[in-house]
């Protein structure tokens, strides 16, 4: 089952509009780029706009271009996603080749490699004899009545002579719309487009589906031994990949790391030096008993592939896979978590395609071990030859901290909260049958063919159920709806004079205008949004109008364009708005109901002092005065509140009687937090700001406050004392709250349980070197 994500709704719902609108519009080559991270989903998301599409856009043949063999991985995804439904229908050029008709059929997609068609002598594109060539049959398709639109993935790839004359090509084939996807678009398309679409890095990592970032060479210390530089890159790799393999164990996952390892060579053929790099990894991986005899190892080099088969699967035995840049186009493991490269050269530059492999996160959801949410590079190039690109520098974390040796850890309890389904209220291709259940129990008609059930129900239907025909229905409501509506008419005023002050000189002439399909389909898609309200998202718009299409030919044999004046007719209108509110507002108590069911969704878990925390360069820095952060270094927030940063100097001037101190995080299940009741009524999180272990055991939860700033600052508190009352302990005393910097310098935090914090009064004063709760005066 394919999952529903916010940032992937967000993208299909504009990608339908964009290219719907396109579609029926003056001139050709309307070019949309949809630029995407690696691992956010692409051809997901591109298949389920090709659904929504082909549900409102029936007389569309489509075109899917991509590099190498990437056309046939995307024919196959998409052959598969469309299996159940034969919504639309995957094709590849042989089957052209075998066509009688010789065009693109409505809602075929044919797929095509670059290579096919943009070379001089290529062909599939040429004319032949037989009048077989893309060009013929593409010109076909439009003489059939179709419009052609194309979708070019990956178009980045295409670059210098090759993108020449794949312009040509396009230029000849002149698509209605072309569609360009890619993580990193070409600036040259960027230019001519006329709408970007793009999904947020940080909306992917938000949804779980892609790791946090990428650390390149955590901890790298070289030790003096005879291992070569070669070899203790490998060991460092392949100790985290074990590290790694150790973490997943203890959070009850089946994963398996993958250790990826690049060899320097991109070409087919090796040289010498290459090859002594090859044999010197897999002899030094045959001391640390890893090979492809026990399949441990496994190899995807041009002219040695060797334990493949299901090397994607999480649990594969397979630790470690030396490989070569060309798997790095297209290929799917999730597990690969660790990359090694290995590169004889004098500068490299990383990219989204070189991190990509390891990006994805191999059970779509983040972990509560953080190291688990990071992916690992580790490289022989030293920091002056390697260039990040601009755009790809918040993949790379390059701020690291570590946890104190020895350090008196704590166990907490702590909560965090699973990744929910979307729980956007938007209408999904099951409400075609809400809309034709309500018109036939509200207007007394009869089944009239099978596409108003689902699978299921059909599966129960008698073998003897009668179905009505089409006049039946047309019968039942032609005394008192139209649906023998020819035209909608526009009467625009005619010869009317300003008067050069309000309003206008009276006349009675006015303009008759027809109005096309073009403008009857945007005034159908506004009376949906009309209906939709603040109900639904405004991407359940093509859906509504869609399901009224398909309702409408159902029952009474209409077509597209004659949907749209029946329901427009003024006549009409009203009786379809009573139909129509009646099933949304059914649909919406199912949503509601399943958005509900899913609301308490806490886990809880035990959080101690993570050994790593990592944090990015542009949004922190590092201050060295810090000493006993229980991470070393300590790294803030560039723009901490100056109330945190106080409290973390006061900390620090009372070293002789606390152990350690830890600055927690404010969001992710990785950071400590306990759950509350805020003023909506509604569970949430807290995440306390500060952890503090004295020298005596007792540790402090305090969360810094200005007085009066936090409306849920006492929903807060008084759950962090219900929690202290639940979780001390004799071996872990616990005491804290919020707590705010009086006038005279101290630091107050209350005795129970407070209704706000402005009056502060009669709160308590944290003494580091008095860990004896104590009443004083406020200053």
């Amino acid at each position: 089952m394919i999952k529903t994500l916010k940032y992937q709704e967000k993208a299909v719902g504009e990608l339908v509009d964009k290219m719907s609108n396109y579609l029926h519009v003056d001139g050709d080559r309307h070019i949309i780029v949809f630029k995407a991270p690696t691992g956010s989903g692409k051809t997901v998301m591109a298949s389920s706009m090709l659904a929504r599409l082909n549900d409102a856009e029936k007389e569309v043949a489509y075109i899917w271009l991509a590099p190498n063999k990437l056309h046939e991985q995307s024919y196959f995804k998409l052959t598969n996603y469309f299996t159940e439904t034969q919504e639309l229908m995957p094709i590849l050029s042989d089957s052209m080749d075998r066509s009688s008709d010789g065009i693109i059929k409505a809602g075929e997609i044919l797929f095509l490699n670059w290579e096919s068609i943009n070379k001089e002598n290529a062909l599939f594109i040429r004319e032949t004899e037989a009048n077989a060539g893309l060009l013929d049959i593409v010109q076909r398709t439009r003489e059939a009545g179709l419009t052609v639109a194309v979708i070019i993935d990956e178009e980045h790839e295409f670059t210098g002579q090759s993108a020449k004359q794949s312009e040509k090509v396009l230029a000849a084939i002149k698509p209605k719309v072309e569609l360009h996807i890619s993580a990193t678009p070409k600036q040259e398309t960027m230019a001519k487009m006329k709408v970007f679409i793009n999904v947020e890095r940080s909306e992917v990592i938000e949804e779980q589906m892609i790791k946090k970032g990428i650390n390149l060479n955590p901890a790298l210390e070289f030790e003096e031994n005879s291992d070569t530089l070669n070899e203790q890159l490998i060991w460092k790799a392949l100790e985290k990949r074990n590290e790694l393999a150790e973490a997943y164990k203890a959070e009850g996952s089946k994963v398996n790391p993958l250790l990826l390892i690049q060899l320097p060579n991109d070409k087919a053929s090796m040289n010498d030096d290459d090859n002594k790099i090859k044999q010197q990894v897999i002899d030094y991986l045959k001391l640390l008993g890893i090979t492809t005899e026990n399949n441990r190892l496994a190899i995807w080099l041009s002219n040695e592939k060797v334990n493949l088969v299901d090397i994607e699967k999480e649990n594969s035995i397979t630790e470690v896979l030396l490989f070569k840049q060309a798997i790095a186009k297209g290929w799917d493991c999730p597990r690969a978590t660790v990359l090694l490269i290995f590169r004889e050269m004098e500068n490299y530059t990383f990219t989204a395609q070189t991190v990509g492999r390891i990006l994805r996160m191999p059970e779509q959801k983040h972990y509560a071990d953080e190291k688990l949410n990071y992916g690992y590079v580790y490289t022989n190039l030293n920091k002056g030859m390697i260039e990040i690109v601009r755009d790809e520098m918040s993949y790379f974390s390059n701020l690291l901290a570590y946890r104190r040796k020895d350090l008196n850890n704590v166990l907490l309890s702590s909560v965090y909260t699973e990744r929910l389904a979307i729980q956007r209220k938007r209408l999904g291709s099951d409400f075609k049958y809400f809309l034709g259940t309500f018109l036939l129990e509200e207007w007394h008609l009869q089944k009239t063919c099978p596409t108003l059930f689902t699978p299921e129900e059909m599966a129960g239907e008698e073998n003897n159920h009668i179905y009505a025909t089409l006049g039946e229905n047309r019968g039942k409501v032609g005394s008192w709806f139209v649906l023998g509506v020819k035209k909608i008419r526009t009467d625009v005023l005619r010869d009317a004079t300003s008067t050069g002050g309000p309003g206008y000189i009276q006349t009675n002439q006015v303009a008759h205008y027809t109005q096309t399909a073009k403008e009857l389909r945007q005034q159908l898609s506004d009376y949906c949004a009309e209906r939709l309200g603040n109900s639904f998202e405004k991407v359940s718009v093509p859906t509504l109008r869609g399901a009224l299409v398909e309702v409408l030919h159902d029952l009474f044999g209409l077509d597209e364009v004659a949907v749209y004046r029946v329901v427009l007719y003024h006549a009409n209108k009203p009786k379809f708005t009573q139909v129509i509110d009646k099933a949304l507002e059914a649909y919406l108590e199912k949503v509601t109901g399943r958005i509900k069911a899913r609301e308490k969704n806490f886990k809880e878990y035990s959080w101690e002092v993570p050994p790593t925390r990592s944090y990015k360069e542009e949004t922190h820095r590092e201050l060295p005065n810090i000493k006993n952060h229980a991470l070393n270094p300590f790294i803030e927030l560039t723009n901490a509140s100056n109330i945190e940063r106080r409290f973390e100097n006061f900390l620090e001037q009372h070293t002789a009687y606390i152990d350690w101190w830890y600055k927690n995080g404010d969001s992710g299940r990785e950071h400590y937090a306990i759950g509350y009741v805020n003023n909506n009524r509604e569970k949430a999180l807290f995440y306390v700001d500060f952890v503090i272990r004295m020298k005596n055991g007792k540790v402090y939860l305090f969360d810094t406050k200005s007085t009066g700033s936090d409306p849920e600052a006492a929903n807060k508190h008084n759950a962090l004392v219900d929690y202290i009352k639940n979780n001390s302990t004799d071996a872990t005393p616990l005491d804290g709250g919020v707590i705010v910097q009086a006038n005279n310098g101290n630091w107050l935090y209350p005795t129970g349980k407070i209704r706000d914090t402005e009056d502060v009064s009669k709160w308590q004063t944290f003494f580091p070197d008095n860990t004896t709760i104590t009443s004083l005066p406020v200053g």
